[in-house]
């Protein structure tokens, strides 16, 4: 991994996170010279805060997304969160890192859940997928959704080794401040330097609106609030609550709780303090922060070409659940980039005015 920047290279992607560095190594496996920036180091940010799990499926019920959008909408969401869990794992083993199936539980509460969570299993077991409603009295809840296919991982080493090609130039505690596109390429100016390159990647996460205004009415930074405590207790599989929004798991040395909400005027510290008391009122807490992270306004990542701006690019918005998008939607850019495919549910021109 070299560290000298050369004035010119055929792609740069700005975000060394795990969506940058996934669409940099696949464009550098093409013999593509690629530039990687970031303001600040390699995996700092949501990749670096993340729960270190990829979940099958959306935090949406299947029914719900039945309902909102239609049955092809909510059947196709679900085939490609499978398909990411796949390609995770075919990633996973080419680096030689682990990527074990851990499963989840999603408790259910009220009545009213309970009979979308029903409708959801009929759907999804009707179509393959590998899911089973379970008993959950035990655990103080009416039901429980349970899955057997999410797997965890490390994806800040999963970052770090994906960055390491001899085709990859990494450039942290770079900021680019400014993109100016033309019909032969596009100009990045930082503070003490520039760059140009024939395409860019904007794979920044939360910051992606700074570079790429037309994003901003389209995502929004969602605060994930973060509790790390130490306990003697066990959990045979991370939890999920309050329609995905709130995930427990057990990583060993200490159990994480996080936490979020697409609400402005509700803090997400109450649900993780909510189900702290409720399954570790004993534990001792010694973390607590905050990552942001950017989320589009449906709901799935932001992927594509800018219709007003030629030759730059977006993998963004992924949203709370990001590592369970990152690699099908570097699938979907890669697919465009080299091939002109639609990346189909994806695409960033979905929204008219960007």
């Amino acid at each position: 991994m070299s560290s000298v920047m050369p004035p010119t290279c055929d792609v740069a992607v700005i975000g060394a996170g795990l969506a940058g560095a996934l669409i940099a190594r696949h464009l550098a496996q093409q013999n593509l010279n690629i530039i990687v920036l970031d303001a600040n180091d390699v995996a700092t940010g949501a990749t670096g805060n993340s729960a270190e799990i990829a979940l099958l499926g959306t935090s949406e019920f299947h029914a719900v997304l039945e309902e909102q959008h239609g049955p092809a909408f909510a059947t196709e969401t679900w085939e490609l969160s499978a398909q990411n869990l796949e390609l995770l794992a075919a990633t996973a083993l080419s680096l030689g890192l682990a990527a074990p199936a851990v499963g989840s539980f999603r408790l259910i509460g009220t009545s009213a859940e309970a009979i979308l969570v029903q409708r959801s299993v009929q759907r999804l077991t009707h179509q393959g997928f590998n899911v089973l409603l379970e008993d959950a009295m035990e655990l103080g809840y009416l039901i429980g959704l349970q899955t057997y296919d999410d797997l965890a991982f490390n994806p800040v080493e999963m970052t770090q080794r994906l960055l390491m090609h001899g085709r990859i130039t990494l450039r942290p505690r770079t900021e680019v401040q400014h993109l100016e596109a033309d019909s032969n390429g596009v100009t990045l100016k930082a503070k003490r330097s520039s760059l140009r390159a024939k395409a860019v990647v904007v794979a920044a996460g939360a910051f992606a609106t700074r570079l790429c205004p037309s994003l901003a009415p389209h995502m929004s930074m969602l605060p994930v609030q973060i509790a790390e405590c130490r306990t003697n207790e066990t959990l045979p599989m991370p939890l999920l609550f309050n329609e995905g929004q709130v995930l427990l798991q057990d990583r060993g040395e200490f159990w994480r709780l996080s936490a979020w909400t697409p609400q402005v005027d509700e803090n997400p510290w109450t649900q993780i303090e909510k189900y702290g008391k409720q399954f570790c009122p004993e534990a001792i807490m010694t973390r607590r922060y905050t990552s942001w992270v950017a989320q589009s306004s449906d709901g799935l990542p932001l992927v594509g070409q800018l219709s007003k701006t030629p030759h730059i690019y977006t993998l963004t918005g992924l949203g709370p659940w990001g590592l369970s998008w990152a690699f099908i939607a570097t699938q979907q850019l890669l697919g465009l980039m080299l091939h002109d495919e639609d990346p189909g549910l994806f695409n960033v021109q979905r929204f008219e005015t960007i």
